[in-house]
């Protein structure tokens, strides 16, 4: 090749590259053109609990579907404004005929997304106290296949999750059940053996006080902290409390002692009989979050794939309040906890946001229906947002947006306005876990707590209940195919694909009508 052609194509590659580094820029940077880590809220992160459930042929308990848990197993696109920092919000829109809805509603969707590039994030030292619930239901299976016992998962676990340590963290080992006792004192995080020999200790006998279990993990890490370190309690247990405090308010009270001190939670929920309402009361605490492991190729995700981002949050008290106007009427809000849906200010806390290695960020809705006097000729201005939260060292920042529906809607939303992809996929997926929620509300039998007083009661579904449940699905199945239309099956590797939640709907729908078979409605 003459040295002036290869000249010429040198220059060509230059040019091309640092454009394509200036666009991949917005979105974290050129390097291994790898998308910026995500984001989620603390709380539960994945709903494998009631996917389990499903997976078993069973109708799970309505309570362990929410839409937190759901959504956060997907990467959901949040594109990047030109200014963003480290972590950033973003607000989008669409209008459309929600599937459980009676009318068309205006749905504004906030994200938070990241511009921290995977391939050069490093988290933070630990000093990890591992606490580990030895009762007596540990010793049951935590899983039906190979009946390997719940302690031995956890066993297992733990041996994974000490592939992610290194010498700069520190480790320790609590164990509980009526009493708490400390197997190891903090060690550095490369020392296996000395974690090992600890385990091997463990013996399996006695009831619950997950409290004290707590209590002892949490003066333990306190007597040994550092500042370069990542303060934090992984909580290994089923959660079936049998012994000490046995209301969740006085288990959060302990929980927000230490939590005010800077002192994290993740709680492992082991096997598929968890307490699921604890479990989402105690992710509502600061810098607190929950997962479940219920088979061994979720143990491998966890401890493999997502340890890092677990333990390292990115936000605490994340604020967002939300003015709307009166021409419109809120529906509903997903991820607004604690917020009165029949007003027109909505106030909300978020404790914690945690990094994710899914693209895209945590997503809170806000649905609305717009009143009789709305112009769809004319831009609907459907919310005015102020966001605040501050960084882990301390910095307070402040942010506002106004959502706003474009002008030249169709009233009846016979044509669906979505403002990006990631809004219809967005969309799709809340819709989906409210049609997954409401079918099992239909269908459950067991105790469950009513939504009106909180009191726990035992539900027997009737046959109207079933059939109820049948034709909610049934209906929604061809509601999914289009709203799916022309989206991208699965985003990113790390995210669950469309169809996989289609088959977990269609599946649901197979269990309740096998369900409503055997209590004798035929003809299904």
């Amino acid at each position: 090749m003459r040295p002036q052609f290869r000249q010429a194509l040198l220059l060509l590659f230059v040019a091309t590259w640092a454009s394509l580094c200036a666009t991949l820029s917005l979105i974290g940077g050129c390097g291994g053109f790898a998308a910026p880590l995500g984001v989620t809220t603390g709380g539960v992160k994945d709903m494998a609990y009631a996917r389990q459930t499903i997976e078993d042929g069973g109708i799970p308990d309505p309570g362990a579907i929410t839409v937190e848990g759901f959504v956060s197993e997907h990467g959901i696109d949040v594109p990047a404004p030109h200014d963003a920092g480290a972590l950033y919000s973003t607000t989008s829109v669409a209008w459309n005929p929600d599937f459980d809805e009676l009318t068309p509603l205006i749905t504004v969707q906030v994200g938070f997304g990241s511009n921290i590039d995977p391939d050069e994030f490093e988290r933070t030292a630990l000093n990890l106290c591992l606490v580990i619930d030895r009762s007596g239901s540990m010793n049951d299976a935590f899983d039906e296949r190979t009946r390997t016992s719940k302690i031995d998962a956890v066993r297992i676990a733990i041996d994974r999750l000490l592939a992610q340590l290194n010498a700069q963290d520190r480790v320790s080992v609590v164990m509980f059940a009526e009493e708490a006792a400390v197997l190891l004192d903090p060690v550095p995080g490369n020392d296996v053996s000395a974690v090992k020999v600890a385990l091997d200790e463990l013996t399996v006998r006695g009831n619950t006080d997950l409290a004290e279990g707590l209590r002892r993990a949490y003066r333990l890490v306190e007597a040994n902290r550092h500042a370069s370190r990542f303060d934090r309690l992984m909580v290994f247990t089923d959660a079936q409390i049998t012994a000490g405090l046995r209301r969740s308010d006085e288990l959060i009270d302990v929980m927000e002692e230490f939590a005010a001190d800077g002192i994290g939670a993740t709680i492992v929920g082991v096997g598929t009989d968890f307490g699921q309402d604890l479990a989402a009361d105690i992710a509502q605490v600061r810098g607190g979050n929950v997962v479940y492991l219920n088979d061994y190729e979720r143990i491998v995700q966890v401890f493999d794939e997502e340890f890092d981002f677990l333990v390292s949050p990115i936000a605490y008290d994340v604020r967002l309040a939300a003015v709307i106007p009166f021409a419109l009427d809120v529906a509903d809000t997903h991820g607004l906890r604690d917020s009165d849906p029949t007003g027109h200010t909505l106030e909300m806390l978020i404790p914690s946001l945690f990094y994710s290695n899914k693209p895209g960020g945590a997503a809170i809705f806000i649905r609305l229906r717009p009143g009789a006097l709305v112009d769809f000729g004319e831009p609907i201005e459907a919310a005015t947002l102020s966001l605040s939260y501050k960084t882990t060292n301390g910095q307070s920042i402040t942010e506002s947006a106004t959502a706003v529906l474009p002008a030249g809607q169709d009233p009846q939303a016979q044509k669906r306005y979505f403002q990006t992809d990631s809004t219809q996929r967005a969309v799709l997926l809340l819709n989906t876990a409210l049609a997954l929620k409401n079918a099992s509300r239909d269908a459950y039998m067991g105790y469950t707590d009513d939504d009106a007083t909180g009191e726990q009661g035992y539900q027997y579904p009737s046959i109207e209940d079933y059939l109820r449940a049948i034709d909610r699905l049934t209906e929604f199945l061809p509601y999914f195919d289009q709203l799916a239309d022309g989206l991208e099956d699965r985003p990113s590797p790390q995210s669950r694909a469309l169809s996989q939640e289609r088959a977990l709907v269609q599946k649901l729908l197979d269990n309740i009508r096998a369900r409503s078979d055997f209590a004798g409605i035929d003809g299904f």
